[in-house]
């Protein structure tokens, strides 16, 4: 089922897009998950997770009811794509470092949950 994506969501997954653009990017390391490990588990290199989030549209979008990353309110974004037949989950966000805003992905990994 496809969310309803506000105007204020759009808006900042088009800044999100800028930044990776731009080459301002970062995947999030976890305590509880190895990010490189989850994209050889999809059978994709980190290049490629950021092509694929390039692609990713509002059909995608999903309401995230239980966010696991809560700091300054939670503008991350959630995403669920089918990348080499897994259905993947991508959550997203922009945060600042160095006095430089990123689009750090927090998550990218195959959802068990579906």
């Amino acid at each position: 089922m496809t969310e309803v994506v506000t105007d204020k969501q759009k808006r900042l997954f088009a800044k999100m897009k800028k930044l990776i653009n731009k080459g301002y990017r970062k995947f999030a390391r976890r305590k509880d998950r190895e990010y490189l490990q989850d994209l050889l588990e999809i059978g994709i290199t980190e290049e490629k997770a950021w092509q694929e989030i390039l692609t990713l549209s509002s059909a995608n979008y999903q309401q995230d009811y239980r966010p696991f990353y809560l700091k300054q309110g939670d503008d991350a974004l959630v995403f669920k794509k089918y990348i080499n037949g897994y259905l993947i989950y991508i959550k997203l966000k922009i945060e600042e470092y160095n006095n430089k805003e990123l689009t750090v992905c927090l998550s990218f990994h195959i959802d068990y949950k579906r």
